[in-house]
């Protein structure tokens, strides 16, 4: 019975060695507009930097709509390294609380996405010069929502699990049978 539970304990010893932990995913660490900014004129750019690489996923990376429920028109979309960069047309925004959807692709294939929210307050413009860009920055963004889209464990494939599991308990049997003879 010693053998037994010895060769039960090695067993789990054995399967439990190869366990990997999980790696973190990349998420959002700062954006500009800021999460809760205010501007004094709609954006020409957005850009969202990232802890980690990521790249464009399928679809739209970035989506702003307006207080109105009208989407801007994003003319460009582009990822390099750390950081996406979203060119905007903002000529229809209007005053108030616009939202800021965003996708990226991790380096490890997970697609991430969270959404926040910055303030336009449009002031009238005293001259015909083109209105001004000036942006109130905020602290970085430090609670970037989760991934909303489910993935594996990160670490061992599943097939890894099993074939562990089968040559443990091949192990055990042999054991058994070795003692039996």
């Amino acid at each position: 019975m010693r053998r037994y539970f010895s060769a039960l304990v090695l067993a789990l010893l054995a399967a439990t060695a190869v366990a990997v932990p999980a790696q973190a995913h990349a998420e959002l660490k700062s954006s500009n507009p800021a999460s809760g900014a205010t501007l004094d004129a709609p954006p020409k750019t957005i850009e969202l930097t990232f802890s980690d690489v990521v790249s464009l996923p399928d679809g739209d990376a970035i989506t702003v709509t307006g207080p109105d429920g009208a989407t801007w028109p994003v003319t460009q979309a582009h990822a390099v390294d750390k950081t996406i960069t979203a060119t905007i047309d903002g000529a229809t925004a209007h005053a108030g609380a616009h939202t800021l959807a965003w996708k990226a692709q991790a380096d490890d294939g997970d697609v991430i996405s969270g959404t926040f929210t910055f303030t336009v307050a449009l002031t009238a413009q005293t001259s015909s010069a083109a209105p001004s860009s000036s942006v109130t920055m905020s602290a970085p963004v430090s609670n970037a929502p989760p991934s909303t889209t489910t993935s594996e464990s990160g670490g061992v494939p599943a097939w890894l699990w099993i074939l562990v599991v089968l040559l443990a308990l091949v192990g055990v049997i042999l054991l058994v049978r070795r003692r039996k003879a």
